[in-house]
């Protein structure tokens, strides 16, 4: 065998085995993908059979979520398996398999249905969580009412009253109603709960087949789903026609075409009718319980009431002329005011009690005047019953007193009574006649008052008289001159309090007279008002419910809705001034009882008793709930009525859309009988002439047996041969004829097959485009999964930082641990050293007691004490270094708080990771869904070009025939009839015009119109050649998208939309969008590229494609087509003409005309042609000037992108030639939308649109902004200045304690309160508080939430802020910035002046509306300034404290001296390091205190203070210069006594060098001044150890501890707080003379004394902080001193007017030279005497009383 058959055999063979190879790989392939096919149709099939209705809910709920689980699971394996699965079909294909393109049929299977069950499970989840939510509310719902059935049931039985139940059971039900309310109250959430959730909750019952509903039932899609050329998309509504089969629905969807669609696709949405209705049961329910409880609580308190006026009125009724005598004023008053109370409450409470009919109201009211008349006569008799007591009586003060004291309580009683009646009443009332008849009750009240003044009067005169006796009395009665002077107090007020009286009626009947036509007012318009709603929704009712049966009536029913709409929208302004009045009416209602109230408090504080009230239940509440009702109730109607007309509109669309459709159903109907009789007509021609060939056949064979016999008949056989011979002839020519036909159909046919080609072609292009597309985006999701894996990166090296971070943590805590162990043996060194410093004192007292026994020792205790003073230095340095140390602890808190506000931060941005990292993912499931879209949007085109292929091939046999048909009629008819031209019908503009028509305007030439005529020519044919004319050569349709180029980038993929839909993205400017829309309506028609559909302005309005407010603009410019409707014409007319006629101006009528002439030419709206401008100017359709203008070329039309001026026809030019559709379309960059270029401004977001407007951006960079050259970080960065500002100072730096936040450093007291102040209020008007430790920019709010600013700041701070926020005033819609608030009066103009200035050292004035800072030029425009202002700024006024100096200074001056910190930016202003002035401690009386508390009792100056603190000067020095405050000047130590000595005031009482009294009330003045002192040691001693050192007898201990406490302060027996002397006096632990006298002994040592200080206070400190008042401090001043006289107190004046007392001495006590105890020793005898003989003294028995020897006869 050769080489070469070897080889080819072997090729063969491997062909062989490679074949067989293929086909093995085929068949696996094969069966893999219809097993797979297979499984997704068995799941898909069982989910589509599943019923999602309301049977068994409860058990299939459960059991399909466990089963949706599994199916998940599933699909998440059997993915995995296609995967694989598609990894070898791309591999085949790849390959280029022989098979490929049937692998491809079945990938593209398999890949659609897989896609498929993915979106059926998407429907399955959205079913199994709504109606999961189904079954949980309607449980919930149920076990709701039987909980609400329950409580009706518990409150029904348990509560049950009546006249007869004692007051104590009426008590404890009140008490168990309230409560049964708290209960009643949870039920109320829950009920609120299931109303809101059942509008939220879908229907079910309509999915049952059973289910019958006389209303269509609304269904929507969960998921897209095409049928054939129908396609329903997410979220569309339809109708559900018929629901018989589980699996697939019949319904009507959008545009109305009737489909199937899988029902688990479909979803009956909210409002569910029963869920509602269930719930709003449940509420009425709930409402019927609360009026239950209301209507018995109402009961029981109304005989709670009852019964505690009837026993006020059995008590006063009991009353006699002799027991009133006998009792105290105030108790028979308080009884009269009792039953006043109780009547009030009985009053208000039985208003709507069911326990009291009106009969028993007024039994009520009449028994309750009975008592009040009662009590009213017996107390106007009390003064006469005792006015013989003055006839026998001589005048005495007492007597008159007595007399005086019954006018005051005559006229006290007429004062409580009214004022009793005007407080009763709290607010006023809605209806007008109670208004108008309370306000005759107020003149009345007023009538009474005036005609009791007599009264008054007496009770004047009384005073006067009761004065003048006082005056003369003398002998022996007694002056009443403290009860004068309470009684000329009582009068006082009782004359204010009858003069309020007055002036409260005046006030009250002033403001009802303003109120009640308001009132008036309101009530007939609101009335009106609500019955006009009524009418028109019972109007609206109406003619929702008429029946529709034609398009007239429907049309005829939107006028009737459209102008019940129009009414309802015109009543917005009527409802407004109702709303207005209502709120006139509750501001006045406000302001009545804002004046009761005011009324009502002063009375209580003038009284110093509480006034009882009642819950006010405000008018002002029912008109604010029938404001809301009514505006509520408007808008519903207003919101109905509207809706119902969109609805009527689309209505009327779907009719048209109907009608239409029908119509050319019966079109297509009446072609197709017309066929079908032609054809009958063609049967019975051919059967016709196939007998008349069969007859001649008969004939000829009839002629041809008579042949032989007849010459003749055979001679005219033969002629009718030749005839028969000629016609077959022509009958061959005919079919040659026809074979040439045939032959020109073929090739038509052909050139049919080439078109189709074209578009396999054009389809494969595509293809290759949306390859590319696709690879595109494969790349993007590559960059992606890159950009992934350098987030994972930086994610790393964060955890890394982060565990370096907590490893510092851990090392600053073993830090701290050791720093607290250093701390803990320092505190045990400082124990030693104070107990060896207690060792030394005790040392030092003893040997001071050495010292007095021998001064031998003095060397020895000179060196003690600077060993003392050298422990104390040693003592002082160790507390310093306990301070130093406590201060690094400190600062290790700050670093440790530091760096765990580091690690929170560093979490922050693992968060921010995060969210980016879940961000990406996103997108990529997004790019995912997005390739998943455009592979179905490609298998949908490949779909539809094969069924229009499928078509287009039908289509081409129905020509074949038709053209065969009509040939051979043709033939039959050679020459065709003679036309009628009114018959030839072009197709115009908008409507059709005649060949005749157009002949005579020019459109037509004689020879065309003569074909047209004969039939040489059709009217198509002549349409094509006249189209400009007819047509025109068509508008700017629309724009194109363009996507934004980049180097090396292929060009974006473009898109098309309308200009409408251009407008609203913000891609063309509106301007230009609305000329350009005018002019496509001028031309004939709105145009919507997407569907290449030709509009009216109305059908474009109704479909969507322009919008409602251009709709009358391009009705006004659809005229310039169709005509201009002229007064007293019908013609229409053109635009030319309406200029004539003044309809529209020229520059509108030019520039309509351009548009038009660029289409085609000058639009005649009678014929609707396009013609040129010379047979316009002949037609009257413009003129010569006209014509002259539109040569000149006018730019009437504005560019998108430069928007300058520019032709209609040179934007045309730019527009691209859609290749399919022949639609010009503007090429216009993709922007983005400004909406979405949002900045980040000061407080809120801010938009480039905003930017733009205020001047911060100009417009290339708002273009470039919009293009997408610029991205807003980068703007952001230029911009920085406007949009957050240079920043305010952000704290201070203090030396080694570094920095620190402004109210910190106040604390500490490093800044002054003011300097700091300010500078706070200058953050918050620049936008935030700063903390400068953590670098945050914080709310007022957030910064007193976590501490930084002081609470007591809030307020303040708050105000301040306003100034970056906005300033809110009710009459004004935005917030108001600084300089508005100015003009209203919101702030004076120092402070905004101040605010303005830190803002404009900031950044600028900030505008509170955008947030942004503004220079000052713009903000004058912008009004946030004036001329003034600015001036103003401009001299740069010195606002702020320095508060290094504390001098004046600008914000600008203080933000030069502050220092930048590097890393984070922040302005921190340099101050001195200071001591803490609350370790600066000071030596008080008896205890420490504190710098800073001697700054705010006033005893140290701040510039002391500042001294102190910066080390300038030292606490001892201080404390010379303050001694008096600190120690006092010193109480009397004790006495000199001649050769004695000195000694103590103890020992000189026992050695009777002194009496008794006098020596303890020195001993007390002591003890109150801080100290027992020991003259003999010069020792300052507590009560408790000079008693343990007998410095003082044991006996007076407890009366020296309670005179101890005026010193440390008394106990308070509530609170256990140390209380002054003056408040103990208040509270009755002593009595006031003790008091006077410690105080005495406290001002005479050097003021009053603070026992929480312990330190000696000026007199106005001591009345600031409530030590003692002007009263006492009167009775304390040496001029009002008193002396212990023999049986009552004498002062120092009585002592001096009667001789006991000379001018020095009482000088020197009024100086303070001397005080009363020493004098009262030198005066003891005028004082006390030498005192008489005391008693006797008896031998053994000793001394005895008087009485007692008298008693033993001694």
């Amino acid at each position: 065998m050769p080489i070469s058959q070897r080889r080819s055999g072997y090729v063969r063979l491997q062909m062989s085995i490679g074949r067989i190879e293929q086909l093995q790989e085929l068949k696996s392939v094969i069966q893999d993908m219809s097993k797979e096919i297979m499984w997704v149709n068995d799941r898909e099939e069982e989910e589509l059979m599943f019923d999602w209705g309301d049977k068994n809910i409860d058990q299939y709920i459960p059991q399909k979520q466990e089963s949706y689980s599994k199916l998940m699971s599933a699909l998440e394996d059997k993915e995995k398996d296609l995967n694989k699965l598609t990894a070898r079909v791309d591999a085949l294909l790849k390959n280029n398999h022989p098979a490929s393109d049937k692998i491809e049929a079945y990938k593209d299977t398999l890949q659609t249905q897989w896609s498929w069950l993915l979106q059926i499970t998407k429907c399955i989840d959205i079913h199994l969580k709504e109606n999961a939510a189904y079954s949980q509310f309607f449980k919930e719902a149920n076990e709701t009412y039987s909980i609400l059935q329950k409580e009706h049931e518990t409150v029904r039985k348990r509560f049950t009253c009546d006249k007869n139940t004692p007051l104590e059971n009426l008590v404890e039900l009140l008490k168990g109603l309230e409560r049964e309310k708290e209960k009643i109250m949870e039920n109320k959430r829950q009920v609120q709960h299931l109303v809101s959730k059942s509008r939220s909750i879908v229907r079910l019952k309509p999915r049952n087949p059973e289910e019958k509903s006389s209303n269509p039932t609304i269904v929507k899609a969960l998921c897209d789903f095409k049928q054939d050329q129908k396609v329903i998309c997410k979220g569309n509504e339809a109708i559900l026609k018929d629901n018989s089969q589980r699996s697939k629905w019949n319904v009507t969807g959008p545009g109305g075409l009737d489909m199937l669609v899988p029902s688990v696709c479909l979803i009956v949405p909210p409002p569910n009718p029963l869920s509602i209705s269930l719930a709003n049961k449940n509420e009425q329910y709930y409402e019927a319980i609360l009026q239950i409880w209301s209507q018995l609580y109402i009961n029981v308190k109304s005989l709670i009431a009852w019964q505690y006026c009837l026993l006020d009125i059995r008590k006063i009724n009991s009353l006699t002329i002799s027991v009133l005598s006998s009792m105290r004023p105030e108790e028979y008053r308080q009884l009269i005011k009792s039953l006043e109370t109780h009547y009030e409450e009985f009053r208000v409470n039985s208003h709507g009690s069911q326990m009291f009919t009106d009969d028993d109201k007024r039994g009520m009211e009449s028994q309750f005047n009975g008592a009040q008349d009662h009590y009213e006569q017996i107390v106007v008799q009390l003064p006469t019953y005792s006015q013989y007591y003055k006839e026998y009586t001589p005048h005495t003060p007492l007597h008159e007193n007595k007399y005086m004291l019954e006018c005051v309580a005559q006229a006290e009683d007429i004062v409580k009574v009214h004022e009793a009646r005007l407080t009763e009443k709290e607010t006023t009332s809605l209806s007008p006649s109670e208004v108008e008849d309370y306000t005759l009750t107020l003149k009345n009240i007023k009538a009474e008052l005036d005609q009791k003044k007599d009264v008054l009067a007496s009770m004047e005169a009384a005073l006067a008289k009761a004065s003048h006796w006082n005056g003369q009395v003398s002998g022996p009665f007694h002056r009443c001159d403290m009860m004068l002077s309470k009684y000329t107090e009582e009068v006082g007020l009782l004359s204010d309090r009858w003069r309020r009286l007055q002036g409260q009626i005046d006030t009250r009947v002033l403001d009802l007279q303003l109120y009640h036509p308001q009132l008036q007012t309101y009530k007939q318009t609101s009335s009106s008002l609500i019955d006009w709603i009524d009418a028109t929704r019972k109007k609206q009712d109406t003619l929702q419910t008429t029946k529709i049966e034609s398009i007239q009536a429907l049309t005829d029913h939107i006028n009737k809705q459209k102008a019940l709409n129009s009414e309802i929208i015109e009543r917005r302004e009527t409802v407004e001034s109702v709303l207005k009045d209502n709120e006139a009416c509750v501001n006045s209602i406000k302001d009545y009882e804002t004046d009761l109230a005011s009324y009502t408090s002063g009375l209580e504080t003038l009284l110093n008793i509480p006034i009882k009230r009642t819950m006010l239940k405000s008018p002002s509440t029912d008109l604010n709930l029938e404001a809301t009702q009514l505006q509520t109730r408007y808008m519903e109607l207003l919101a109905h009525s509207g809706d119902y007309y969109k609805f009527l509109g689309e209505l009327l669309k779907n009719m048209e859309e109907l009608k239409i459709r029908n119509t050319r159903i019966d079109l297509l109907e009446e072609e197709l009988r017309l066929l079908r009789e032609n054809m009958q007509d063609r049967d019975a021609k051919n059967k016709s002439l196939e007998d008349a060939v069969s007859r001649y056949k008969l004939e000829l064979s009839s002629v041809q047996n008579q042949m032989l016999s007849i010459e003749e008949v055979k001679q005219s056989t033969t002629l009718q041969c030749n005839a028969t011979k000629d016609r077959l002839d022509t009958t061959k020519s005919q079919l040659a004829d026809l074979n040439d036909e045939v032959t020109r159909l073929n090739y038509l046919l052909e050139e049919e097959k080439r078109k189709r080609r074209l578009a396999e072609e054009r389809y494969t292009t595509q293809q290759e485009e949306y390859e590319l597309v696709l690879r595109k985006r494969q790349k993007e999701l590559e960059t992606i999964s890159r950009s992934k894996v350098e987030v994972e990166k930086s994610e790393l090296n964060k955890e890394q930082e982060i565990q370096q971070l907590r490893r510092q943590l851990a090392e600053d805590g073993e830090r701290i641990k050791d720093l607290q162990k250093e701390m803990s043996k320092t505190s045990a060194m400082m124990q030693s050293i104070q107990s060896q410093h207690s060792e030394i004192v005790n040392e030092r007292d003893a040997l001071l007691l050495k010292l007095q026994l021998s001064e031998k020792d003095k060397d020895r205790y000179i060196r003690l004490e600077e060993e003392l003073s050298r422990i104390k230095l040693s003592q002082d340095s160790e507390l310093r270094n306990k301070q130093r140390l406590q201060e690094e602890i400190e600062r290790m808190k700050r670093d440790v708080g530091y760096w765990k506000d580091q690690y929170e931060s560093k979490e922050g941005l693992i968060r921010q990771y995060d969210i980016d990292k879940e961000r990406l993912e996103r997108e990529k499931n997004s790019l995912k869904s997005e390739i998943e879209r455009l592979m179905r949007e490609l298998r949908e085109l490949d779909e539809i070009y094969k069924s229009r292929l499928s078509t287009m091939q039908k289509e081409l046999q129905e020509v074949a025939i038709v053209k065969r048909t009509m040939e051979t009629e043709l033939t039959r008819v050679r020459e065709p009839p003679t036309l009628d031209a009114s018959t030839l019908v072009f197709d115009g503009v908008r409507k059709p015009v005649t060949a005749n028509q157009l002949l005579d305007c020019g459109v037509l030439d004689k020879p065309t119109f003569s074909q047209l005529v004969k039939g040489h020519k059709t009217v198509p044919e002549v349409s094509v050649d006249k189209k400009i004319s007819l047509k025109g050569t068509g508008p700017i349709a629309g724009v194109v998208i363009e996507g934004p180029k980049g180097s090396g980038s292929i060009t974006a993929p473009q898109y098309k939309m309308t200009f409408t839909e251009a407008k609203k993205e913000n891609l063309m400017p509106s301007d230009s969008v609305d000329l350009l829309l005018d002019a496509q309506a001028a031309t004939g028609h709105i145009i919507d590229p997407r569907t290449n559909q030709k509009l009216t302005v109305e059908e474009a309005y109704n479909q969507g494609v322009v919008d409602e407010e251009d709709r009358e603009r391009l009705l006004a410019a659809e005229a310039a087509a169709v005509g201009y409707g002229g007064p007293g014409t019908s013609k229409p007319l053109s635009v030319f003409q309406a200029m004539q006629k003044g309809l529209i101006d020229k520059t509108t009528t030019l520039r309509l005309l351009q548009a038009q002439e660029s289409v085609g030419g000058i639009l005649d709206p009678v014929l609707s042609v396009f013609l040129p401008k010379d047979t316009a100017i002949e037609r009257n359709l413009i003129n010569d000037d006209i014509y002259r203008a539109l040569n000149q070329r006018p730019e009437l039309y504005l560019d998108p992108e430069s928007e300058d001026g520019v032709t209609y026809m040179s934007m045309k030019r730019r527009c691209k030639v859609e290749p399919h559709t022949g639609l010009l379309l503007l090429p216009i960059p993709e922007k983005v939308h400004p909406s979405k270029l949002i900045f980040d401004g000061v407080r809120k977001p801010v938009t480039a649109k905003q930017l733009l407007d205020c001047g911060v951006l100009d417009r290339p960079t708002f273009k470039a902004l919009e293009n997408g050259e610029r991205n807003v970080p980068e703007v952001s960065v230029d911009k920085n200045i406007n949009l957050k500002g240079t920043g305010p100072i952000a704290g201070v730096v203090a030396g080694s304690q570094g920095k620190m936040s402004l109210s910190e450093a106040k604390k500490q007291l490093l800044l002054p309160e003011d300097s700091a102040d300010l500078l706070l209020e200058a953050q918050a008007a620049t936008g935030h508080i700063i903390d400068p430790r953590t670098n945050q920019k914080l709310t007022v709010e957030e910064a007193c939430a976590r501490g930084l600013v002081d609470p007591k700041d809030r307020d303040r701070l708050l105000a301040a802020e306003a100034a970056a926020v906005g300033y809110k005033d009710s009459s004004a819609a935005k917030p108001l910035s600084v300089f508005e608030a100015m003009k209203k009066g919101l702030i004076d103009r120092k402070t905004g002046l101040r605010l303005l200035q830190a803002q404009e050292s900031v950044g600028g004035i900030l505008d509170p509306n955008l947030s942004v800072f503004l220079p000052k030029d713009t903000a004058i425009k912008r009004s946030l300034l004036d001329e003034n202002l600015r001036q103003a700024l401009n001299q740069s006024p010195e606002c702020y404290r320095d508060p290094e100096t504390e001098r004046d200074a600008s914000y600008g001056a203080l933000k030069k001296r502050c220092k930048t910190e590097p890393h984070t930016g922040l302005l921190l202003l340099p101050i001195t390091e200071k001591l803490d002035p609350s370790k600066l401690i000071f030596d008080g009386v008896r205890k420490p205190v504190t710098a800073q508390q001697l700054l705010d009792c006033g005893v140290l100056d701040k510039p002391t203070l500042n001294q102190l603190m910066k080390g300038e000067k030292t606490i001892p020095q201080v404390s010379v210069d303050k001694k008096i405050f600190l120690k006092g000047t010193g109480s009397i130590a004790g006495m000199a006594v001649g050769p004695l000595g000195k000694m103590s005031l103890s020992e000189a009482k026992k050695q009777m060098l002194m009496p008794p009294d006098s020596a303890d009330l020195l001993l007390d003045a002591q003890a109150a001044t801080g100290h027992i002192i020991d003259p003999t040691t010069n020792q300052k001693l507590t009560v408790e150890e000079a008693c343990a050192r007998r410095v003082v007898d044991i006996r007076d201990r407890d009366r020296l501890l309670a005179a101890e406490a005026a010193a440390v302060g008394y106990r308070d027996p509530s609170t256990a707080e140390p209380l002054s002397v003056f408040e103990a006096m208040k509270k009755g632990l002593i009595d006031r003379k003790t008091g006077l006298r410690m105080l005495q002994a406290q001002e005479s040592a050097g003021g009053i004394l603070d026992p929480v200080l312990s330190v000696f206070l000026p007199k106005d400190t001591a009345i600031e902080r409530n030590l003692i008042n002007d009263d006492i401090y009167r009775k304390v001043h040496p001029s009002k001193l008193i002396f212990d006289g023999v049986r009552k107190p004498v002062t120092a004046k009585q002592l001096l007017d009667c001789g006991v007392l000379d001018r020095p001495t009482f000088k020197a006590l009024e100086n303070g030279e001397r005080n009363v105890p020493e004098v009262s020793v030198d005066k003891n005898i005028n004082l006390k005497g030498t005192g008489p003989i005391a008693g006797v003294v008896a031998g053994s028995k000793g001394k005895m009383s008087l009485s007692e020897a008298k008693k033993q006869l001694l």
